[in-house]
């Protein structure tokens, strides 16, 4: 019997509905980037209805894994499933992109397959074979690793220096899900470890350049959800 409320079992992780995980998860990932947690957002994110979601958080509220305030906060429980999932998924995106070469664009859709039914078993299989990574593919944190993130700031908010380049940290969760901005982030070479350059800035939008003498433009829904030091 689990005596630690905070913590489930294997076995009471996979008792839980479908349902429970992906909204902890978008939970956890738009509180993870200071994105403000309601309903409509938790919503747009798993693209349903504001109609479905609404009864799924009451029937986790119940299970005692959100805290209902002005916010949708993750309770302690809550948390702790949260990071459960999003450690795996960020272990099956390094595997399936790393071991299995699948490209980027095909890493979420695959990996969202994954992540619910991985055992802690092949969890540990899969961190020996990449040698125990501490983030995932897009740089995000592996929860449970230990790792420290620094401090950052989102790419709309950093003012343009051509002279002063910026070194990529991470690319928010909320990005994955299009292949398409994938695809062009990953084109670009607007990838966690490498170094930009920034041009024009303003409110709405912001040219860089990650290759010498190569220019392209950033809308602001991607520049606020791209992270540098």
């Amino acid at each position: 019997m689990n005596n630690n409320p905070y913590v489930f079992t294997q076995k009471e992780i996979e008792k839980l509905p479908n349902s429970f995980y992906t909204h902890a998860e978008a939970i956890f990932h738009l509180t993870e980037v200071g994105i403000e947690v309601k309903q409509t957002r938790v919503a747009d994110w798993l693209g349903v209805s504001r109609a479905n979601v609404s009864q799924v958080i009451g029937r986790m509220q119940n299970s005692g894994l959100i805290e209902m305030q002005d916010e949708l906060k993750l309770s302690e429980k809550g948390t702790y499933l949260a990071k459960m999932i999003a450690r795996r998924h960020r272990i099956v995106e390094r595997f399936l992109s790393e071991i299995l070469d699948l490209p980027w664009e095909q890493v979420y859709t695959e990996t969202k397959k994954w992540e619910n039914v991985l055992s802690s078993v092949t969890e540990e299989a899969m961190l020996k074979v990449l040698g125990y990574p501490k983030t995932g593919l897009f740089g995000n944190p592996i929860p449970y690793s230990s790792y420290f993130e620094g401090p950052m700031s989102r790419l709309i908010d950093v003012e343009g220096n051509s002279n002063k380049k910026y070194s990529i940290v991470k690319i928010s969760e909320e990005l994955k899900r299009d292949s398409s901005v994938i695809s062009f982030l990953q084109k670009n070479r607007i990838l966690p470890g490498n170094q930009i350059n920034i041009y024009d800035a303003n409110e709405y939008s912001i040219t860089v350049s990650v290759a010498k003498d190569q220019f392209f433009g950033l809308d602001q829904y991607i520049a606020e959800r791209v992270f540098v030091s």
